[in-house]
């Protein structure tokens, strides 16, 4: 509310409207995510698909901007080579499912996709269909009588981490995950398109892509699938064999990728403590040119995920280096990754080769949950619930009189790779409660007119409150703030 006022100015706003600790909000430039934003979601970058030329447009204008607000690179250079290798799916790619009477044949993409993964894990695999259900089912150890060596295991929705790895240790083949509802799957189409991008280097450990290889099967498949099934008096269906089974052929063209992250560095203003960083993070890539929709458009803009999130890092920045600044006694990096979209690639590649040492990183914060449109009075804390972390975060916003909630850390953004190797990492997401001056359904409407998440219609528009960015970014930076006065 208060983002362009000066200090004084937003203290006596704060007082009049009775609530003095909303003076405690930074100020924070929203015309400049504006501007940033404008350019990173322009056409003219078709949607900065990873490794393609509109994402290295988009990394040489931040490095631009990091040079423009003195920082310094991270090492040698601004930008980290990231090398990858492409597999491109091919009309050919074939999922069939057999029985003594018939042989179903599935239509790609309409019917399905390979799910994303590895030059070892986009293979084919065949064998008996084996319903095991959800992750909780898996977990609950729900499966411990079905035998699932050599057969194909059919899940419901996507499996990732711990429950993926179960059926591979039980000796599954490959997985087909199950998605019943039509725009859940149109999403998941649009997005995988017709690109599998994974490293070059298979010894970088993956925090997102399965160890087995999997297929994502649409309305019209699952159901074929799940006629066979045993149904019980209350809809559910058990873990059970089905009576089908499955063989899926896939068809690539290959070819590598060279993508890059880019890295930025201020200086901490105290010799004992600038030799240790806060990492800020933002992913500058998105889906390129996938299936239009309705009015043609194929462009995937990705203003919201996550040009605004680069925009709303480089605010930060400006805001650190600004001439009346207090200079942060730890040094920040600011880090914007390539390939989030594609399986958190840059993140998973940035812990395996550091340009800040992971043991001298206090902290990582991470930008990655959209655009709200509104000012966000709530937080949700990803990957924080146990950590002293969490616990800045939450001063940092009970400072302000916001609500705080923690959720489990889960491999869903580019905070997950720190978090896997030990540093504590935070993925700061806008909550429900309604925006700062609405009610609920003021708020429910607000968030339905701009919510595009992986549309073609998540476009940059004149007319979006960038007030929500602002209030976002400076909670980012109070928490950044909170950390900066640890030891």
């Amino acid at each position: 509310m208060f983002a362009n006022l000066k200090p004084w100015g937003a203290l006596l706003i704060a007082m009049a409207l009775g609530n003095p600790a909303l003076a405690q909000v930074p100020e924070i430039d929203t015309l400049a995510i504006r501007a940033h934003t404008r350019f990173l979601s322009h056409d003219l970058l078709a949607g900065r698909a990873t490794g393609a030329l509109g994402a290295d447009v988009a990394a040489l204008y931040i490095e631009s901007q990091c040079r423009w607000l003195g920082l310094e690179p991270v090492g040698d250079a601004f930008q980290q080579l990231v090398p990858l290798e492409e597999s491109r799916v091919l009309p050919s790619t074939r999922l069939a499912a057999i029985n003594v009477r018939a042989t179903v044949e599935f239509l790609h993409p309409a019917d399905f996709v390979p799910n994303v993964g590895t030059r070892e894990t986009l293979r084919g695999f065949e064998g008996p269909a084996v319903f095991v259900g959800t992750e909780d089912a898996v977990a609950s150890g729900a499966l411990v009588d079905l035998e699932l060596r050599n057969n194909v295991a059919v899940t419901v929705g996507p499996f990732r981490g711990p429950a993926a790895d179960t059926l591979a240790t039980r000796g599954a083949t490959g997985m087909l995950h199950l998605i019943t509802e039509p725009g859940a799957f149109d999403l998941y189409r649009k997005s995988r398109g017709l690109a599998r991008l994974y490293h070059r280097d298979s010894d970088v450990q993956s925090s997102f892509l399965p160890d087995l290889p999997s297929v994502l099967v649409g309305p019209r498949a699952a159901a074929a699938f799940l006629a066979s099934a045993t149904v019980a008096a209350d809809g559910s269906v058990a873990p059970q064999p089905l009576r089908w089974s499955v063989q899926f052929e896939p068809a690539y063209i290959r070819r590598p990728v060279h993508a890059t992250n880019v890295a930025c560095l201020l200086r901490g203003s105290e010799p004992a403590t600038s030799d240790t960083a806060v990492v800020l993070t933002a992913h500058y890539d998105h889906l390129g040119i996938s299936e239009p929709n309705e009015v043609g458009d194929s462009i995937y803009n990705g203003f919201s995920d996550n040009a605004a999130g680069v925009g709303m890092v480089l605010a930060i920045a400006q805001a650190l280096t600004s001439p009346t600044a207090k200079q942060p006694r730890h040094s920040v990096v600011f880090l914007f990754l390539t390939g989030e979209e594609r399986g958190l690639l840059g993140s998973d590649y940035y812990v395996a080769q550091p340009l800040w040492p992971l043991s001298r990183t206090v902290a990582v914060i991470n930008l990655d949950a959209g655009a709200p449109p509104g000012r966000s009075v709530s937080w949700r804390l990803a990957g924080v619930d146990t950590t002293g972390l969490g616990g800045m975060a939450r001063r940092a916003a009970a400072g302000a009189g916001w609500q705080v909630a923690t959720s489990p850390a889960r491999p869903n953004s580019d905070y997950f790779p720190f978090h896997r190797e030990g540093v504590a990492a935070v993925f700061i997401v806008p909550g429900s409660e309604p925006y700062e001056g609405m009610n609920a359904e003021q708020s429910k409407a607000l968030r339905a007119r701009w919510d595009h998440y992986h549309q073609a219609g998540d476009h940059w528009f004149d007319t979006f409150p960038f007030v929500g960015l602002g209030r976002y970014a400076a909670y980012a930076l109070m928490v950044l703030q909170e950390v900066d006065r640890s030891p």
